[in-house]
């Protein structure tokens, strides 16, 4: 394990894909190119050290959950994107996209996801999942650097819009399970969850861009947080 430290800042590359990045005590990065058992282990500890220190401990599960289904989500979108690259299937071409999308979920595995998890990170695309946190509330973010296609923009907003339909994870399976893919679950089961503590699900935003996606989760803990989307940025 390299360490580099100063001004109060360190980062620790703890392996081949996982650099993990301190400033100050207030603001934790983790990077890396697959979710491995390895960075999950880091992503609890993350979870646990700041909720521990913010006296929340009870909502580590709740927020390990979510950061690591974000963080599974963007390293699936780096790798899908490498699919495409290698088959020469254009994201925004519709029926090459429908294509691609079909052929990467028969083929996928956890071995193709270690390989291509390892061909990401030699083309530059990572998942960056940010920490930054005081006494009045976490803002998290889980960015992963490649655009996505118009036709998932459409499926992601129509799976939140459904999440926030409910409240309740039970009957959400029981009502979807048959119809709606993985990654839907995921997304909508977020808003649930956020519910089930008692956190406004509006606090979950996903900001698509031109050469990134950012998942942004905020949990104010106390009437003085200041959200991003009111301090003037997106």
């Amino acid at each position: 394990m390299e360490k580099i430290s100063g001004m109060g800042k360190e980062t620790s590359e703890i392996s081949d894909h996982i650099k993990l990045h301190v400033e100050n005590g207030k603001i934790l990065s983790l990077k890396t190119h697959r979710v491995s058992k390895q960075v999950e282990i880091h992503i609890k500890q993350a979870v646990e050290l700041i909720l521990d220190r913010l006296t929340h401990p009870t909502l580590v599960p709740t927020l390990y959950t979510i950061i690591k289904e974000l963080a599974i989500n963007a390293c699936k979108a780096n790798q899908k994107r490498v699919f495409f690259e290698e088959r020469g299937y254009r994201f925004e071409i519709p029926d090459e996209y429908a294509k691609g999308v079909r052929e990467y979920r028969e083929l996928f595995s956890e071995e193709m996801s270690n390989e291509f998890g390892a061909k990401a990170r030699k083309k530059g695309y990572y998942c960056l999942i940010n920490f930054n946190y005081n006494e009045n509330g976490i803002t998290m973010e889980v960015i992963n650097n490649t655009p996505i296609a118009k036709e998932e923009e459409k499926a992601i907003r129509e799976r939140l819009e459904k999440g926030m339909m409910y409240d309740d994870i039970a009957q959400f399976y029981m009502d979807n399970a048959d119809t709606t893919e993985g990654a839907g679950l995921g997304l909508a089961l977020i808003l649930i969850m956020l519910k089930g503590e008692q956190i406004d699900p509006n606090f979950f935003r996903i900001i698509i861009g031109e050469e990134a996606t950012t998942a942004r989760l905020e949990i104010p803990l106390n009437d003085k947080f200041t959200s991003v989307r009111d301090s003037g940025n997106s």
